[in-house]
């Protein structure tokens, strides 16, 4: 890269950036912490163990200022959320091409592409008193539609306590009224799921100094990163339609020499940085890949606070890795599907 290093933004005395400069090698590496001095020839930077790095000013490539660090106070360390205000947010994440409402439920179908799209997220009651009749008209809804008649009912874990918690209790009583009446019905539980949330911050704090990777960023996911995600599958236009239906979405992919190495995906909902689709090749774990992704997508999250995904339950691998990232549970939630007819 050549040319004029970019104006670092305007920050106040200790405020807190990262900066990410060139590496005697030809890289590029990011260090964080506070700005502890703004000289001609080059920035001091103090990180979060106390040491102290100059980065002469023509190494600059980019910086930009972070949110402050937040310490953490209990087991929830993202903003306060109640769960279906989350919930909602996460919708808007990753939405079907047909959606409904029928009072606190939201009906969705992409043809049982996934579970996520195809499924009622249940907020709260339906529209009626009448909780079978309001459960068959769902059901005959997304039939006609092309799902299985499907059911997303999340409950409170980890949420905070106070108002958030407070403004769910109603509405979670409801989830439980229709989970009761699901299971009745023989319809079982699967796919449970944990969504963590987190401090942009503090994951910015865990993965700085892993350097970019060569990470590259596009507004579309090309062929690579479709070939990671969903290996063997052939186009199709409404999976296609999924990933690019959030409000604003970015993709992030590492090439390697077969493919793309790592990939991931950041949604922008409602004032959430949600991260979907990260995934690593196996001839490529164990490199600091997956971090690399997670650093380069929120960093084109602007200054939205918190970070939001949802992680399988029995995914192990995946749950150490957002632990380390400073992620902790807020809810959980799960499915519970109609069962399949049985062959004549």
């Amino acid at each position: 890269m050549t040319g004029p290093p970019p104006p670092l933004p305007d920050l106040p005395p200790g405020g807190r950036v990262v900066l990410r400069h060139r590496t005697p090698d030809g890289g590029a590496t990011d260090v964080l912490g506070e700005l502890v001095e703004d000289a001609p020839g080059h920035l001091a930077v103090r990180d979060r163990a106390g040491g102290l790095h100059r980065v002469a000013r023509e190494d600059v490539v980019a910086a930009r200022p972070v949110p402050p660090r937040v310490r953490r106070r209990g087991a929830d360390d993202g903003p306060v959320v109640g769960v279906c205000d989350l919930e909602a947010a996460l919708a808007l994440a990753w939405q079907a091409p047909s959606v409904a409402r029928d009072g606190r439920w939201l009906l969705r179908s992409a043809g049982d592409r996934t579970r996520r799209a195809s499924s009622v997220l249940a907020l709260g009651g339906p529209g009626t008193d009448d909780l079978d009749a309001a459960v068959h008209a769902a059901g005959a809804w997304q039939r006609a539609r092309g799902s299985t008649p499907r059911f997303q009912l999340p409950r409170a874990t980890g949420a905070p306590a106070g108002r958030a918690a407070r403004a769910d209790a109603a509405a979670l009583l409801e989830v439980s009224r229709l989970d009761a009446v699901l299971a009745a019905r023989g319809w079982p539980l699967v796919s449970p799921t944990t969504v963590l949330t987190g401090r942009t911050g503090r994951v910015l704090d865990a993965v700085a100094g892993r350097g970019d990777a060569g990470v590259r960023l596009t507004p579309v996911p090309d062929a690579a990163w479709t070939a990671l995600v969903r290996p063997g599958a052939p186009d199709d236009p409404v999976t296609a339609g999924l990933l690019v239906s959030a409000p604003e979405q970015v993709f992030a992919a590492v090439d390697g020499p077969g493919g793309a190495a790592a990939v991931g995906r950041l949604a922008l909902a409602d004032g959430w940085a949600v991260l979907t689709d990260l995934v690593v090749a196996p001839a490529a774990r164990r490199r600091g890949l997956a971090r690399a992704v997670v650093g380069a997508l929120l960093g084109a999250a602007g200054d939205l606070p918190g970070v939001a995904l949802q992680v399988a339950d029995g995914n192990a691998p995946a749950r150490a890795l957002y632990a380390g990232l400073g992620l902790a549970e807020h809810h959980r939630y799960a499915y519970r599907e109609e069962p399949a007819a049985p062959s004549a």
